[in-house]
């Protein structure tokens, strides 16, 4: 009888308890979950690809790294205005390449410039004329050598011709 109420206090104790929970979730300095019709996606940003990775029909498996499928990253990342437009780049740290996106309140001028630590530029990496929409490309980094860079994104408004700078630092590892 003493091991029935045991059974039994055992049974009720445990009902007040959580289990685990199975959302997918990310443990990283940054990074996130995302879900929509067509799936879901973990990913996270910044760490370092050591392993060899495999993909078949959509699907990443790694060996102990959450990778996002890089052609979709910059539909994840957000890309919202504020007052004078918005700028992401992705990956960062980057090994071989860096996406990057931007969209503009207005029409101007935009150049993408990367420039080195002591502020001598690297290289012109975009240069048009902007009228509206979210903009996506992507620049070479291999020829860098492992340091930290900055992308500067110049946005000289077609309206006032005011200039509105937005620099981000960008990792380039080997």
């Amino acid at each position: 009888m003493k091991k029935l109420y045991f059974v039994f206090a055992i049974v009720v104790s445990s009902l007040g308890m959580n289990a685990q929970s199975l959302t997918p979730q990310v443990i990283a300095s940054t990074g996130g979950f995302s879900s929509n019709a067509n799936g879901s996606l973990s990913y996270t940003v910044g760490e370092m690809t050591m392993v060899q990775t495999f993909s078949a029909n959509g699907n990443i498996l790694t060996q102990g790294f959450q990778q996002p499928n890089d052609s979709i990253i910059l539909g994840i990342l957000d890309v919202t205005q504020d007052d004078f437009g918005s700028f992401v780049m992705y990956p960062n740290p980057a090994v071989d390449i860096t996406k990057f996106a931007f969209q503009m309140p207005e029409a101007g001028r935009v150049t993408i410039a990367l420039y080195d630590m002591v502020g001598q530029k690297i290289s012109d990496v975009y240069a048009a004329n902007y009228s509206n929409g979210q903009i996506t490309g992507q620049t070479n980094v291999t020829s860098l050598a492992t340091a930290t860079y900055f992308m500067t994104l110049t946005f000289v408004s077609a309206q006032d011709g005011k200039t509105h700078i937005t620099t981000k630092k960008l990792q380039v590892i080997r």
